[in-house]
């Protein structure tokens, strides 16, 4: 990757010149950029975590902002690292942040699993699954800024895309279609517990399909693996990891 000194100078100037929520709201855009897979991101994100360190050495007081970039910079530099534009790091970023998230890769992915969550600031969470890194946020009336879904939409998203590849793979196995598949998930919060209910999915077939490939696609869907899991009352443990409390002298 061969940096453009000019737009990379100008760049950097116009950092330097936000205040450290901006340059929060600049890095988190452009952690999504690079998702996205969007040219010059990774110009922009370590942009933004140059100008935030700077702006973190410089500032009084800015014992917050450095404390948000001790936890997101190595979840920038794990996204950077597993770009596509990268190459061949992406397999050592892999293993380097299955180490750091105490996952181990050598485990079969389907019958074991594992996300890590971490607070970076507000009601924003990066989660993070092998080498891959998202971020989880709320809307700005719940007081968050919108930069990414909702655990209740990332519920929604996780059901929908299980069901769209269980049909995709009905389609392509019996040589119907090899895309074009559409889902759309909807649900209904519910409370007397809070949690949400009424889930409804739409599948939209790109060919036209005979009565009985119908009923074997919606067979298909049914086998779900997070529709399952949905319908069969999984168990839940919750265990509390905190440090003792310090005992006075």
């Amino acid at each position: 990757m061969q940096p453009s000194s000019h737009a990379d100078g100008a760049s950097l100037v116009r950092h330097t010149r936000l205040t450290p929520n901006a340059l929060r709201d600049e890095t988190y855009r452009s952690m999504l950029r690079l998702q996205a897979g969007k040219s010059g991101a990774i110009s922009s994100l370590c942009e933004a975590l140059i100008a935030a360190w700077g702006a973190a050495s410089s500032i009084k007081k800015s014992e917050h902002l450095e404390e948000w970039l001790r936890k997101v910079t190595p979840i920038c530099l794990r996204m950077i690292s597993a770009s596509t534009e990268l190459g061949n790091a992406a397999s050592f970023a892999a293993q380097a942040s299955c180490q750091n998230s105490k996952i181990n890769p050598k485990k079969d992915s389907r019958t074991n699993m594992e996300v890590k969550v971490i607070h970076l600031d507000q009601v924003r969470f990066s989660i993070q699954a092998r080498n891959h890194i998202i971020i989880s946020d709320q809307p700005a009336e719940s007081g968050g800024q919108d930069t990414g879904m909702t655990p209740p939409e990332l519920l929604l998203a996780s059901l929908g895309s299980c069901a769209a590849f269980y049909a995709a793979q009905y389609l392509r196995t019996r040589n119907l279609a090899e895309s074009g598949v559409e889902v759309s998930v909807s649900a209904e919060k519910l409370k007397q517990p809070a949690r949400m209910g009424e889930f409804r999915i739409d599948v939209s077939c790109p060919v036209p399909l005979t009565e009985d490939q119908k009923q074997g696609l919606l067979r298909s869907v049914h086998q779900c693996l997070v529709h399952n899991t949905l319908i069969s009352q999984p168990d839940i443990a919750i265990e509390l990891i905190a440090p003792e409390l310090a005992i006075a002298p």
